[in-house]
């Protein structure tokens, strides 16, 4: 999940911040290895939370 999410974000921003230019794979898989190894350890803290909540918010109903 974090590797495919960090690699669409990274993507759009990557196109979206330098264009459409020669280079742009390479530069955008640096950036890709950078957001996910930011992504990676965010997803393993932060999916038990968000379960917890939608355990708390589906009991509530």
């Amino acid at each position: 999940m974090s590797g495919m999410m960090s690699c669409l974000v990274s993507f759009i921003s990557t196109v979206r911040g330098v264009g459409l230019i020669n280079g742009r794979v390479a530069l955008w898989l640096t950036k890709w290895m950078a957001s996910w190894a930011v992504a990676f350890p965010a997803v393993l803290v932060v999916a038990p939370i968000a379960r917890r909540m939608v355990m708390a918010l589906t009991r509530a109903t």
